[in-house]
């Protein structure tokens, strides 16, 4: 089943060395735009100028965005 999963992040939770044994920051994904799950990929660029308040909805293969009313 399908389902629509409504995400606010426009960038990554960042993850400081000193909460992790490898002493590595580590970026973990807010978007749901990420192709390596959980970990950024940078994907969630195209968020950045989205307006306040608008809904959009994103084409998993071409990061295309389409305004959802």
């Amino acid at each position: 089943m399908a389902r629509i999963v409504k995400l606010e992040a426009t960038g990554p939770v960042k993850i400081e060395p000193s909460e992790i044994p490898e002493g590595k920051a580590l970026f973990i994904c807010a978007c749901g735009l990420t192709k390596k799950f959980p970990f950024c990929d940078g994907s969630h660029k195209p968020t950045r100028d989205e307006e306040p308040g608008c809904c959009y909805r994103y084409d998993a293969a071409t990061l295309a965005r389409e305004k959802v009313d």
